[in-house]
């Protein structure tokens, strides 16, 4: 502490000094100096710029090293998923019309039922056709038909149909594409479907719930521009990523659902 008082003191003194000699100095002999070393002069002031712009990378670039770099979804055993209850439907609702301008088709990516329950892509749907947006709900859950179940349509075939179409449900502006279209037709191509109705419709939901264990995971992951997974584990997680990564569907969200508020 008397090291820096005496070093302060000095320096007050050296700057009371030079200013003194200023004011000794004439205004004309000021002008003749800065004339007569003038390359000095610029050659020093260059010299201040150049260690103010030199500092000034330097802390930008300390800035970015400070900022943590975002994980890869699910890579190795970093579990980077964001959590949400089974009833928030505006926050995976929001991520998908801040992307529906460039990506249309969204793919609902999960290892099983207890990742990706029917009740977060019927709702999301109708969350979407109330913001004014013609939206199709295709549903992959073969086994169960779960969608046309919620939207109580019947099962009851119509002989007249001998073609699979989409379904009206209670919402304008949203239809349902349910499981039971592609018994009809078992060698139905997932990816021309969603590029056709990608012309008709504002934005298509494809729910995979099985994605993870079907045989088909690879022709369903190409054919959506985008995914959110589903996941109730790191490891499945990885794994759901890998395959959007090699099929080329951007990811947009990695969601575990708290099974506890289900």
């Amino acid at each position: 502490m008397m090291n820096g008082g005496v070093m302060a003191c000095e320096a007050t003194s050296i700057i009371k000094h030079g200013f003194y000699i200023l004011q000794a100095v004439s205004p004309n002999r000021i002008v003749e100096l800065l004339i007569e070393h003038w390359a000095l002069i610029t050659i020093g002031g260059a010299g201040v710029i150049v260690i103010l712009v030199f500092g000034l990378l330097l802390w930008k670039l300390r800035s970015k090293k400070a900022v943590a770099k975002p994980q890869s979804a699910g890579a190795g055993d970093q579990d980077v998923r964001e959590r949400i209850s089974s009833g928030d439907y505006q926050l995976i609702t929001d991520r998908i019309l801040q992307v529906g301008g460039k990506y249309k088709s969204i793919l609902f990516a999960a290892a099983g039922l207890n990742s990706l329950p029917i009740t977060i892509p019927v709702n999301v749907a109708i969350q979407i056709a109330q913001r004014k947006k013609r939206c199709l709900l295709i549903d992959l859950d073969l086994k169960r038909d779960a969608a046309a179940k919620a939207f109580n349509i019947s099962d009851k075939m119509d002989p007249k149909d001998l073609r699979p179409k989409p379904y009206k449900t209670p919402f304008e502006g949203l239809l349902l594409w349910p499981g039971r279209n592609f018994t009809m037709i078992k060698q139905m191509n997932i990816k021309a479907l969603v590029d056709a109705a990608t012309e008709k419709f504002d934005l298509v939901l494809v729910n995979a719930p099985y994605l993870d264990s079907s045989p088909d995971r690879a022709q369903i992951a190409s054919a959506a521009h985008c995914s959110i997974l589903f996941t109730q584990s790191p490891a499945q997680a990885g794994r759901l990523a890998a395959l959007m990564q090699a099929s080329q569907c951007k990811l947009i969200g990695n969601i575990q659902v708290n099974a506890e508020k289900q």
